[in-house]
């Protein structure tokens, strides 16, 4: 399915192995199809979030100052279309409803595995991508009378 532009992902965790780990795994697959930000300060997320948007979000929901949850309250409310998937190496019963609920895509466990990771990006892209389609053809409609 082809998209209009590349899609703005972001990654955040206050992990730089991790973020590294993520990136390596990611620009393998998606360098045409995204562009790729990541962060280790999720304070500098929220700033790029708010100052740009961005289509998906990928986050540790536990990270000091400010975690997973608020990141998706902060990017849905700049693009309500913004795919978020957590990634956690602590999960609970709890959190998962409350990601669920929040409008999360898709939850991942720590350590990563690098298929999985590929699988819910493209999954998301793809459900990104069918937006995209839907809007532009309902744009090129013409107006009910």
């Amino acid at each position: 399915m082809t998209t209009i532009r590349k899609l703005n992902l972001f990654v955040v965790d206050d992990d730089p192995a991790l973020t590294r780990l993520a990136d390596k795994y990611l620009r393998a697959s998606f360098a045409d199809r995204v562009t790729l930000v990541t962060f280790n300060d999720p304070r500098d997320a929220r700033q790029q979030i708010e100052d740009t948007g961005c289509d998906l979000l990928i986050s540790d929901i536990q990270m000091p100052g400010l975690g997973g949850m608020e990141m998706l309250r902060i990017a849905k409310r700049r693009n309500a279309w913004t795919q978020v998937i957590f990634m956690t190496a602590f999960s609970t019963w709890d959190c998962i409803a409350e990601a669920i609920e929040a409008g999360a895509c898709d939850y991942l466990l720590k350590p990563l595995v690098r298929e999985d990771l590929q699988r819910v990006v493209d999954q998301s892209c793809e459900r990104l991508a069918r937006w995209q389609k839907v809007v532009r053809e309902t744009w090129q409609q013409p107006a009910c009378v």
